[in-house]
């Protein structure tokens, strides 16, 4: 184990501060080693920060306009600016190096290419379009947000805990790139750092007096998570033979959006029953 740089920073703190700065864009004065080492358990661990961001966002903007389309818009704003812009990068670069035809040679260069394509505009456009959609739905359908707060609070989990599982079943494709970071990650560490993340959205649907709510969030959100690890799996071992930290990308964005998009149709149909 790396020992952190500064005597005043100990290893756990560097450990978490490193992998906080792997899943947000809040500035941190690195005076440390990083350390990725338990990145298996704290990736989804740390999707309530990414959650309750989410909810402030949404929460200000029904609060400033009344609408629920704007409110959904404020929401994305603020995680997106917090936290997942850098994932939304690995999407749309994501798209525009495994959608054309290319060779892999090809492929990887366009993952270095800074520069947004046809393809990634157009699956960063889409992804966008249908997560304010599905919130809409869930704003919408659900009594008093019910529904779309627990969603919210359960979408990061889902994410990363897909990209947890990217990093754990696929082979880093760069031997010097971020993939190559991710070593040792287990099972039982991703489940458990799910479970923790998945902890407020449970909360909060058992507070609201809804068990079934609590039910079927955890149901979604772990279909969720099995869908965009095997989508993102796939399209990565048949186009790379591995993964790379725009594969990471990808997997949460491509999570959080299932999860949502789950929970609308979810509620469209049953409804009732759940809430």
């Amino acid at each position: 184990m790396k020992k952190a740089a500064n005597p005043g920073t100990s290893p756990r703190f560097a450990r978490f501060l490193s992998i906080f700065t792997l899943i947000s864009r809040i500035p941190v004065n690195r005076r440390f080693d990083v350390d990725f080492s338990r990145a298996d358990f704290w990736i989804p661990a740390l999707s309530p920060l990414v959650s309750f961001a989410a909810l402030a966002g949404f929460g200000a903007g029904m609060a400033l306009t009344g609408s629920i389309f704007l409110a959904a818009i404020s929401s994305i704003a603020l995680q997106y600016f917090l936290f997942n812009l850098f994932h939304f990068d690995g999407l749309v670069d994501s798209a525009d190096a495994l959608l054309p035809v290319a060779s892999r040679e090809r492929r990887l260069e366009i993952l270095k290419d800074p520069r947004l394509g046809t393809y990634g505009f157009f699956c960063g456009a889409l992804v966008l379009s249908a997560r304010i959609g599905a919130m809409r739905v869930l704003a919408e359908e659900g009594l008093l947000f019910t529904f779309l707060a627990a969603s919210l609070l359960a979408a990061p989990a889902a994410g990363r805990a897909a990209a947890a599982l990217i990093a754990l079943k696929l082979a880093p494709v760069r031997q010097n790139g971020l993939g190559s970071l991710m070593k040792g990650f287990s099972a039982s560490r991703i489940a458990m750092g799910s479970l923790v993340a998945l902890v407020p959205a449970l909360t909060f649907s058992w507070l609201a007096g809804s068990w079934p709510l609590a039910i079927v969030i955890a149901a979604s959100a772990v279909l969720a998570t099995i869908l965009a690890t095997f989508i993102v799996g796939r399209a990565y071992t048949k186009a790379l033979g591995g993964f790379t930290g725009d594969s990471l990308g990808a997997a949460i964005e491509i999570g959080e959006l299932l999860m949502l998009v789950i929970s609308g149709i979810v509620l469209k149909f049953l409804g009732s029953m759940v809430i």
